[in-house]
């Protein structure tokens, strides 16, 4: 018997999961917290999730994991649990345990490398299909029930996944969704009783074998695309030694003080001259001062040197049209690193050597200085390492991030499931951070070049709230967080009642994963979070200053939906100087900068990272993309001058100062980012277009500042903000409700509007738009919506997946209606179906298990151009009791498919497409008479 006829046999026959690798890659398997590990070499790393349970309401991830050598146990809050066996062959059993009989499907996923749209190609059952380069019209590239799926890469390497018979499978692209990657995933059917599952993984070649392909040319470009300004010859860039003199040269100056600070403005502004960069506030107005007293717009470069541009070539220096002896005149090129050393290698310093004649690192951090100052940019941004004789000789500003890693003499790790956070109750933390400090930062103390220190980088803080009730009781947080639910409840009867847990102790709760599920365990966690982040915060600070009482911390790099809590920016604001932003994002949302600078209690705000890209121009794939270099520069203008002009956001980062590399940074291997994100590509030009647009603001940027013309606005509609606040009323009814689709019954007032332009996802609303009322009685609000839709009624999904075909999703909000950010445990997101498959109506609320049904109806219009949707949905189920008066947050999507799998398009009423984890733009419901 072949190995896939006895693959084939046992799936049909056995209750195991069994993962066999074999052919031109003998890939590895293992167990991790995420998953399942599969390292397929330079084909890529992948992890498969753990199994994921399906119940009809919500989807059930592990609350427990239990992880020795090649095994682990998961547990679930339904109290299922599932056993995973890795066997030294390479299979991994799966085993079903106490499986509630409502769970009768399984999820498991998997994300896939951005770099797979760079000639990769997908094949799920007999359908076959290349990775798009551009993004495509529609996210889903499949959706259908198969039972394989198989990647293949550029060289025709393959992964092939075979699932269960029946299993639909899902693959999407994320660039719908601003997110660079694909991801996978198969939903298995389970039947009653069922207690195991069997899959098969192989790693091989396509067909006609593997074969070579080359990527990257000699001077580390793309070797099949072309632009200006690409490469051809060494020639070439010898001869920009001497043009390109001229062209720095050229770039108007603007006069600045020592520091790059605006002369003579701190004597107009009252501004402290104290000989170290610090921030004064003026009025409403926040101002970052330079050691001179005057004012100070950092415009910064984050990683101000050549580290983005090594790559790694081991395993696959096939895609490369040239690589040099590692001992030969080129051994420069490679990273400096024993480690990387032999397999990492820079185009990029192979190019300065190619135009110079030598690889001088110093020589190039002063050249690289005076360029940047032409454009207009003043100072180092993160990650930069300028050294510190150059940068001294210059008298180039700089900042640095305090001294918190896992490596070196003394390491503090972060906790599991909440990346780059550690555990401020631990004393093993406390004395680490004493040592680190007083080791890396008091030497600085004194640096006037020095503006200040980031926290970390791009911490997951929000996920605090999740991750350490899961946690084992040998970590210090998690005693911390059993000490408080202990001090609360008092009693473990009361503590079980408000958690809907079985505990037989507070002891037990230590080693005890905890779902948060109820209402009362929201509250009981956002109690915790204000512990435990003015802990850190403060441990923080107190341990800086006994080492440095000179300079600013800046806060922790955090991206936007990190940012968007009133409890983490108020402690990052009471401890910190600065609060930071990596704040990624076309159109300037400034309703949401204004609210984080309000949540840290006035503090300055500092964008520190951001950038965009443009693929077609640069031979570069990833990044966050605009159409032209020239556009990369507009939206640079708009960014900055219209953040500037807000009056606290005292300095931008750029990210970064040269390109990275065409086959990804070094240190993320086979998986890695390749974005044209730099103002110089790989071989030491800059992107003029851009730069031309960037000095310009940048030369004028206290004009901004200081009110004396208006900011730069790019006309473009992605580039647009968007706001405002609508309001409906919904009167009583007048009579009981008959859910039919019809008006008969619904009370006289006129209906709201969601015309076409409400477009908040999609590049066209196709004619889509809609009319809606609302009405109440006391058991339900009543919804009748008429669409006009030349395609209506497609949607093939269900559950949380309606969201994907023609539908209604409905927005509530009970509580704290003036709050923003991310939604409330009680916040409610309703789908309701516009499609009828056996002609039975669709609903679902999101995230409540045990909601009551919901009463509907759809009915198609006479044109068959639209339809309606009629709903009673009841109050139990958005958590609210209804009266006279009472105001509630709401909006109402309108979700466009034309072919029931795919959502094409999605209209707002007030908000935008961040509605279902955004609760800010959500518009108001007034109960009336």
């Amino acid at each position: 018997m072949t190995p896939a006829s006895r693959l084939a046999s046992r799936f049909a026959a056995h209750s195991v999961l069994l993962f066999a690798a074999f052919g031109l890659h003998a890939a590895s398997f293992g167990v991790n917290d995420d998953g399942i590990g599969i390292d397929g070499g330079s084909f890529g790393s992948f992890t498969l999730s753990h199994p994921i349970l399906l119940d009809g309401q919500q989807d059930l991830k592990p609350v427990d994991k239990t992880v020795a050598g090649r095994q682990a146990t998961l547990r679930y809050a339904n109290g299922a649990r599932v056993q995973v066996k890795v066997a030294n062959e390479g299979e991994i059993e799966l085993t079903l345990e106490a499986l509630p009989d409502r769970v009768r499907k399984l999820k498991m996923e998997m994300h896939i490398d951005f770099g797979f749209s760079d000639g990769g190609m997908w094949t799920i059952g007999d359908r076959e299909a290349a990775f798009p380069a551009q993004k495509p019209e529609k996210p889903h590239l499949f959706q259908g029930t198969a039972s394989t799926f198989r990647l293949l890469n550029r060289e025709n390497k393959a992964l092939t996944i075979r699932v269960p018979d029946h299993s639909f499978q899902q693959l999407q692209d994320n660039r719908e969704w601003n997110w660079k990657i694909f991801h996978w995933m198969f939903i298995a059917p389970l039947q009653s009783g069922q207690r195991s599952l069997t899959l098969s993984l192989s790693m091989g070649t396509g067909a006609g074998g593997a074969r070579s392909v080359v990527v990257v040319d000699a001077f580390g470009q793309d070797r099949q695309m072309d632009w200006p300004g690409k490469v051809k010859s060494a020639d070439e860039l010898r001869a920009d030694v001497e043009k390109e003199k001229a062209y720095y040269a050229g770039f108007q100056r603007p006069m600045l003080d020592a520091f790059g600070g605006l002369p003579g403005s701190g004597d107009k502004l009252g501004l402290k001259k104290t000989g170290f960069f610090h921030v004064e506030e003026k009025g409403d107005r926040r101002f970052l001062v330079d050691p001179d007293g005057n004012l100070f717009f950092h415009l910064g470069i984050c990683s101000f040197g050549a580290g983005e541009d090594y790559t790694y070539i081991k395993g696959r220096e096939n895609l490369y049209a040239w690589l040099p002896p590692y001992d030969g005149e080129f051994r420069g090129a490679y990273h400096p690193d024993p480690y990387w050393s032999r397999d990492s290698f820079s185009f990029y310093l192979a190019n300065l050597l190619r135009k110079f004649g030598r690889i001088d690192l110093d020589e190039h951090a002063g050249r690289m200085i005076e360029r940047v100052r032409a454009f207009g940019f003043n100072s180092g941004g993160a990650f930069s390492g300028i050294p510190k004789a150059q940068r001294e000789a210059a008298r180039f500003p700089h900042v640095a991030s305090l001294p918190i890693s896992p490596w070196g003499t003394h390491p503090i790790r972060s906790m599991e499931g909440v990346r780059e956070t550690f555990d401020p109750f631990d004393p093993g933390n406390i004395e680490a951070l004493e040592k680190s400090f007083a080791e890396s930062v008091a030497p600085g103390a004194d640096d006037p070049l020095l503006i200040g220190y980031f926290l970390c980088n791009e911490p997951h803080h929000e996920n605090l709230v999740h991750a350490i009730p899961m946690l084992k009781g040998n970590v210090a947080a998690k005693k911390r967080l059993v000490q408080m639910l202990q001090e609360k409840h008092k009693a473990i009867d009361a503590f079980n009642k408000a958690w809907g847990l079985n505990a037989t102790s507070f002891e037990q709760l230590h080693d005890m994963g905890l779902a948060v599920k109820t209402a009362e365990a929201s509250a009981d966690m956002h109690a915790y979070e204000e512990i435990f982040f003015e802990e850190y915060f403060r441990l923080l600070r107190d341990t800086f200053r006994k080492y440095d009482r000179n300079h600013l911390l800046m806060g922790c790099r955090w991206q936007p939906q990190t940012a968007n809590s009133e409890t983490r920016c108020r402690l990052a604001g009471k401890y910190n100087e600065i609060v930071s932003v990596n704040y990624y994002t076309y159109g300037v949302d400034k309703t949401y900068l204004n609210r984080v600078h309000k949540w840290t209690g006035g503090k300055p705000l500092m964008l520190s990272e951001f950038h965009w890209c443009c693929p077609k121009e640069s031979g570069l794939p990833g990044g966050k993309e605009v159409a032209t270099q020239r556009e990369r520069g507009l939206a640079y203008r708009n960014y900055v001058e219209q953040t500037a002009a807000l009056g606290y956001v005292i300095g931008v980062e750029w990210f970064t100062l040269i390109d990275q590399a065409r086959t990804g940074r070094f240190f993320e291997k086979y998986n890695s980012e390749n974005n044209n994100c730099g103002l110089f590509s790989v071989v030491d030009r800059p992107w003029k277009a851009m730069v031309e647009e960037m000095a310009q603001s940048n030369r004028t940027i206290y004009e901004v500042l200081l009110g004396q013309r208006p900011p730069f606005v790019y006309e473009h509609p992605r580039f647009q903000e968007s706001g405002g606040r609508k309001v409906v009323k919904a009167p009583r009814a007048v009579k009981p409700m008959k859910i039919d689709g019809m008006t008969d019954d619904w009370p006289g007032q006129p209906p709201e509007t969601i015309s076409s332009q409400r477009i908040v996802e999609g590049a066209s609303a196709e004619g889509v738009e809609g009319a809606f009322r609302l009405c109440w009685d006391d058991r339900n609000l009543y919804l009748l919506c008429q669409v006009m839709d030349p395609t209506p009624m497609k949607n093939d999904h269900e559950g949380e997946m309606l969201w994907s075909g023609d539908g209604l999703e409905v927005f509530v909000g009970s509580e704290q209606l003036d709050r923003p950010g991310g939604l409330l445990f009680t916040d409610r997101q309703v789908l309701l179906s516009a499609g009828k498959p056996q002609g039975a109506c669709r609903s679902f609320v999101c995230k409540v298990p045990d909601a009551a049904p919901i009463a509907m109806e759809v009915l198609s219009g006479a044109d068959g151009k639209s339809y309606t949707i009629e709903a009673a949905i009841p109050w139990s189920a958005l958590r609210v009791t209804p009266e006279v008066g009472k105001e509630l947050l709401f909006d109402l999507a309108i979700d466009h498919s034309n072919d029931g799998k795919t959502r094409k398009a999605q209209l707002m009423w007030n908000g935008s497409a961040k509605n279902s984890g955004d609760r800010s733009c959500w518009g108001r419901l007034g109960l009336s008479p």
